[in-house]
């Protein structure tokens, strides 16, 4: 029986089924054409070859990541090109540093994306989004970071031109994970500013919430090993942590929709963005 994502309390693929409505069917495989946002992947482990074919099926404009785009080493080229070099050789991989790229050594993370020019904080307009990325981890190593980011975004985002306004950052601000858990320090008022969705990272695992009525997501299930659930927060809808896969965003028909599919071709989560 399937039910509605707003009543699932369970986690894993037995409630994956939670946000597609009564009578719909799934898709056969990820939408063609969207973005797609992975997270927690550098690993080198079969895992992470499986979501790259995942992406590499759907053919997404684009590639974004929430951050940890290697661990154990700061080896870019193999750790990174080899599963997503088609969309870094074309400024399409738009990375989120996160705390693993700066133990590894955050100059090979600037040295390898150097499209991005050195910044760690910048935004890209791609499928009709325009992406607001942040340095998570700076902004948590320093108040006078943290205030800056801070600063950009709420400047920044009411300026946008695009239709939809997506922040992706590594340090999850609302994550019901048991490893790391939510991030106080970046529970900002993204919906006020006019953020549509915020994704993350840090936790291995997918789930999906709402906090006064903004859309976050956090989505580290992308190639390391993944994490467990403790408490749900209160604004937990679906909470995936025995699957691997990743998040496709759509901007079709005036809408932001959002798919994660599990690397066994499984619709695990679909929701649409309240504009």
């Amino acid at each position: 029986m399937l039910v509605r994502a707003a009543v699932v309390l369970m986690t894993g693929a037995a409630a994956v089924l939670a946000a597609i409505g009564p009578g719909e069917a799934a898709q056969p495989r990820p939408p063609v054409g969207a973005v797609a946002v992975i997270g927690d992947f550098g690993s080198e482990q079969p895992a992470q070859r499986a979501v790259a074919d995942l992406v590499s099926r759907a053919n997404p404009v684009a590639v974004v990541s929430a951050g940890d785009n290697v661990y154990e080493s700061d080896d870019y080229d193999s750790i990174v090109g080899d599963y997503y070099g088609r969309w870094v050789d074309r400024g399409l991989f738009l990375p989120a540093a996160g705390n693993h790229d700066y133990s590894e050594g955050i100059e090979s993370f600037d040295a390898y994306f150097d499209y991005l020019g050195g910044r760690r904080v910048y935004s890209r307009v791609v499928g009709g989004i325009e992406f607001f990325v942040l340095d998570s981890q700076a902004a948590l190593d320093s108040a006078r970071e943290l205030r800056r980011q801070y600063t950009w975004l709420r400047v920044n985002v009411p300026r946008s031109k695009a239709r939809w306004q997506v922040v992706v950052l590594h340090h999850p601000p609302y994550s019901s994970g048991e490893v790391h858990g939510s991030t106080p320090a970046v529970q900002w008022p993204f919906g006020w500013w006019g953020v549509d969705l915020v994704v993350s990272g840090h936790e291995h695992h997918y789930e999906r919430l709402t906090v006064r009525g903004t859309t976050y997501v956090v989505d580290g299930a992308g190639g390391k090993d993944l994490y467990s659930f403790g408490t749900p927060l209160a604004g937990s809808r679906i909470r995936v942590d025995d699957s691997f896969g990743a998040l496709f965003l759509t901007t079709g028909s005036g809408r932001l929709a959002g798919e994660f599919w599990s690397t066994d071709g499984r619709l695990l989560d679909r929701f649409t963005v309240p504009r």
